[in-house]
């Protein structure tokens, strides 16, 4: 039986958010940067395995976190690891207010549509939200974490995992796509191109 392979794209970026304590133990997950067992966050955020354990599931269930089996050491059951998902690296690392902002695109993407040049028009607001950026911490994949994409580095460039602004990028790519490129054009230290829809589940900045 053949399975249809993922669309083209990133995937939606996810509006809802953990609670505040299982946020901290989702931040803890990414910043492990490998599977963690309960026993390892609990040491690291200073809570009672229980506590820890209690948010992990809850991540689980909501997708931002996924459960697998170590390999077994001995006599026992093999201890639970747990990663973070896409989902749950976009929501870990954005900015809080990056809810306000995606309506705020939005609505001026729909806007930019209806102007003489659309792409131009993208391209400058795009260029003038990364330069009010300042300089932020980490760069060109600092920017993109905090602003939804979820950037993961590759051989062949940088991949954008989730999209803030999916919905209206796939009726407007011109528009939508041409902001993100200057945004990218304004934070990126060497040339970058975005290619958008690139590959199965993501976009791809060209370094």
């Amino acid at each position: 039986m053949s399975t249809s392979a993922p669309p083209l794209g990133p995937r939606p970026a996810r509006t809802d958010r953990p609670g505040a304590a299982a946020l901290r133990v989702l931040r803890a997950l990414v910043s492990a940067d490998r599977p963690a067992t309960i026993a390892a966050l609990s040491a690291e955020l200073g809570g009672h395995p229980n506590t820890v354990r209690h948010q992990l599931e809850h991540l689980v269930e909501t997708g931002f976190a996924e459960q697998s089996k170590l390999p077994g050491a001995g006599r026992g059951r093999p201890a639970s690891a747990f990663t973070p998902t896409i989902a749950g690296r976009q929501v870990a690392v954005e900015d809080d207010d990056r809810d306000d902002q995606r309506g705020l695109l939005t609505a001026v993407a729909t806007q930019l549509g209806q102007a003489p040049d659309p792409r131009r028009a993208a391209l400058e607001l795009g260029h003038a939200w990364g330069s009010n950026l300042g300089d932020p911490p980490g760069g060109l994949l600092g920017v993109l974490a905090r602003q939804g994409f979820t950037p993961r580095p590759t051989p062949e460039g940088i991949l954008l995992q989730t999209c803030p602004l999916l919905e209206v990028a796939r009726r407007n790519p011109e528009v939508v796509c041409s902001i993100h490129q200057g945004l990218i054009d304004a934070t990126s230290a060497s040339p970058a191109e975005l290619v958008p829809f690139a590959t199965p589940g993501a976009c791809l900045i060209r370094v």
